[in-house]
């Protein structure tokens, strides 16, 4: 896969039209944990004692987003996380990249591959023990995930290896895989300690990747390694029925809403389930039992249990699905911001404590004055080009009515600044399933924030009354490349629309994942008076006695009453001529404008003396 300029962008093959497409980019930098080289991690590292067999990590205890101390050395970059793996072994992997551990690239100004992330393990006696003890360092590993796939090249520049450090100190390749040039599934490796040289008191072996150093590319995904004697190649003996991924979202399509709209309709605003995956290391079936609960997210907050059941996980089963109907019936819901936490829990009954940090999963969702379809972190730069303007846009449905004061939106910066740059704004009324009516656009510039995956927000002059459905995005020149904050883990799946100008808005069905930009409520809808003040374009004046003109071309005008009959129609009149409505009595009534774009619809208010 070639690298696009500096950008090291990627094409995911999202076309639209005959010179239209969506390009993802790795992002060059993002907010990790920088406690690497606190004085307290070099501390425990130099108090730490070589350690014994066995050696194990399956990565889901780790919160911080750095190794564990007790088991690697610091600073050597590997990023533990939830985000960039797909269909994991269990919960939480190590990701290689090439960023350190403070998410900063190694080298922003090279295209040269060379080393980057390195996952050390602390010393471990094996002085002990000989070749005929048959010690085995058995890992998964993955190519790309949901982060960008290392390139296959002819001279397999972009690869994984693992090293062994020998009685001498000097750090020996035992194992080597080349970069495939595709996501792949997590695949076993088992690599044995067969020389003499390795079984020595401080004996430690480390991952290490080759590729770009430029931001995050070249991601390779590390999960559940383990160092044991008495151990075969191929043959797994572990009993471990873990978790395998983030249960999934609470709510049906959005990862965040406001408060008013969920509170018309909680019940209505919830998935019909929420899952998570199982999958069981052992060849033997597992009675356990499983949890799911919700709970506001204080501390102290009551958990209301909507799932128990007992279960048989098949043996060697993979993703095995575990699913709930969740409620929040049970629950007292404040009327400002708050968060529900839900989740599961594992009882699997094992006796080895080191595999019980796999048996619970949690997701915290937000209600506050905003909708959200990503969930905060951004795993790629989102780009559309086309060979004419380009628009993105997303789709929301309303509760209640409601009115749009600001939108928020991330810019990661990729490649070179486009600080300052102009976009416009959009907001679509619904035509059938797709942006329709453009009711309010606004230019705005793109601003790149201090901190990775803050949002900036753009406050509206005044608030943009919308109802039913509605779509926010933008519009740029067409071979601009824009990127926008991509979640990757979330989903938009049928809400996102592009427009390249040849053939009009259609759905992205091929580029999962979230755009960063999200509305802003205010949770108050305008009156009927409002809302005809704040609109006043087609029809005038408004109020009106009887006689009302029409400000534009249009072929015909229908009007109808409260109850949705039609009580007036006519064509176009001479310009200049009113439309007389002076035969209907007192009332709020319904316009339909038909132009030859498609039908506007107005109100209007009748006050005959």
């Amino acid at each position: 896969m070639r690298k696009e300029l500096a950008l090291i962008a990627f094409l995911v093959g999202s076309y639209v039209g005959a010179a239209a497409q969506v390009t993802l980019a790795p992002l060059q930098q993002e907010n990790r944990a920088s406690a690497a080289d606190s004085p307290a991690q070099h501390a425990l590292q130099l108090r730490l004692q070589a350690s014994t067999l066995p050696f194990f990590d399956d990565f889901a205890a780790t919160a911080t987003g750095l190794p564990d101390p007790d088991r690697w050395q610091n600073g050597g970059g590997a990023y533990i996380n939830n985000r960039y793996a797909l269909n994991p072994v269990s919960i939480g992997v190590a990701s290689l990249d090439g960023v350190d551990a403070a998410g900063a690239p190694y080298a922003p100004s090279s295209v040269a591959t060379g080393a980057s992330d390195t996952l050390t393990s602390q010393p471990i006696q094996l002085n002990g023990f000989s070749p005929a003890d048959s010690v085995y360092l058995s890992f998964y590993w993955q190519s790309g995930g949901l982060g960008d796939v290392p390139d296959r090249t002819s001279t397999n520049s972009f690869h994984l290896i693992l090293e062994f450090k020998d009685n001498t100190d000097a750090w020996q390749q035992v194992w080597r895989q080349n970069a495939v040039g595709e996501v792949t599934a997590f695949a076993q490796a088992f690599v044995a300690l067969a020389e003499p040289r390795f079984f020595h008191e401080t004996f430690q072996f480390r991952f290490r990747n080759i590729g770009r150093r430029t931001g995050l590319a070249d991601v390779w995904n590390l999960d559940y390694v383990e160092l044991d004697r008495n151990r075969r190649k191929g043959q797994t003996t572990s009993l471990d029925i873990a978790l395998s991924r983030p249960v999934s979202p609470l709510l049906k399509h959005y990862a965040a809403m406001p408060v008013p709209q969920f509170l018309e309709n909680p019940e209505a605003a919830l998935r019909e389930e929420v899952l998570a995956t199982i999958n069981n290391l052992g060849n033997i079936p597992g009675a356990i039992s499983w949890r799911g609960y919700i709970k506001l997210a204080e501390a102290s907050a009551p958990a209301d249990t909507f799932l128990r059941a007992p279960g048989l996980v098949p043996g060697s089963a993979q993703q095995f699905e575990v699913r709930g109907v969740p409620r929040v019936s049970n629950l007292p819901l404040p009327q400002e911001a708050f968060k529900l936490v839900h989740g599961l829990f594992l009882d699997t009954r094992e006796q080895n404590p080191l595999h019980r940090a796999n048996d619970s999963v949690s997701r915290e969702t937000q209600f506050a004055d905003y909708y959200a379809y990503d969930d905060g972190t951004a795993e790629a730069g989102f780009s559309y080009i086309s060979s004419s303007t380009s628009q993105v846009a997303q789709r929301f449905d309303l509760n209640r009515p409601d009115q749009i004061r600001a939108f928020r939106v991330y810019f990661p910066q990729v490649g070179n600044s486009l600080e300052g740059t102009s976009l416009t704004f959009r907001i679509w009324k619904d035509a059938d399933g797709v942006p329709g009516e453009s009711v309010y656009q606004q230019s705005f510039q793109i601003t790149y924030t201090e901190v990775a995956n803050q949002f900036y927000e753009v406050v509206l002059p005044k608030p943009v009354n919308v109802n039913e459905r509605f779509y926010i995005g933008w519009s740029q020149p067409g071979r601009l490349f824009v990127n926008i904050g991509f979640d990757r883990n979330s989903s938009a799946a049928g809400r996102r629309f592009l427009s390249g100008g040849v053939s009009g808005w259609v759905s992205d069905t091929t580029t999962a994942g979230a755009v960063m930009m999200r509305p802003v409520m205010t949770g108050e809808a305008l009156s009927v008076a409002e809302e005809i003040a704040a609109d006043p374009y087609f029809l005038y004046p408004n109020p009106t006695a009887g006689d009302v003109y029409i400000d534009g071309l249009y072929r015909r005008i229908s009007v109808y009453d409260i109850m949705g009959r039609q009580v007036h129609s006519q064509v176009a009149g001479a310009a200049g001529k009113p439309v007389s409505l002076r035969h209907l009595k007192n009332g709020l009534y319904t316009v339909h404008i038909e132009t030859g774009k498609g039908i506007i619809v107005k109100k209007i208010i009748l006050t005959k003396s």
